[in-house]
């Protein structure tokens, strides 16, 4: 059993940081920076190889099989599915906002243009 510890560590960390991610998702600095997850699967990854390399018993290669794929997986969530698309109507400092109408407190549909060059 004691032979296997680096196996176990990999998977522990790689599961790890899944818990970690998805119990600090509403931490702005977390949901923001999801590379220190990658960085926890990189490391678990690491670890797995080093062990089937010293060693290469189904536990490690197992270890190494499910690091790698939360690697992969992670990696692909991360640079592809969460990224943001860029907003066709980003302003620019200097520019003027765009027109949009929106309905008051009684109903009323009002428009950003009948705001322009009034001061309040």
């Amino acid at each position: 059993m004691t032979r296997y510890w680096p196996a176990m560590l990999s998977v522990a960390l790689s599961l790890g940081a899944v818990a970690a991610y998805v119990s600090l998702l509403r931490a702005p600095v977390v949901r923001n920076h999801p590379a220190l997850y990658l960085a926890a699967f990189a490391l678990a990854t690491a670890i797995a190889a080093i062990a089937s390399w010293r060693a290469a018993r189904w536990p490690n290669l197992a270890a190494l099989v499910i690091s790698a794929a939360l690697l992969l997986v992670g990696g692909y969530f991360n640079f592809v599915l969460a990224r943001i698309p860029t907003a066709a109507t980003t302003l620019r400092v200097g520019e003027p906002a765009p027109d949009f109408t929106l309905p008051d407190a009684a109903g009323v549909p009002v428009a950003l243009t009948s705001f322009r060059n009034q001061y309040w």
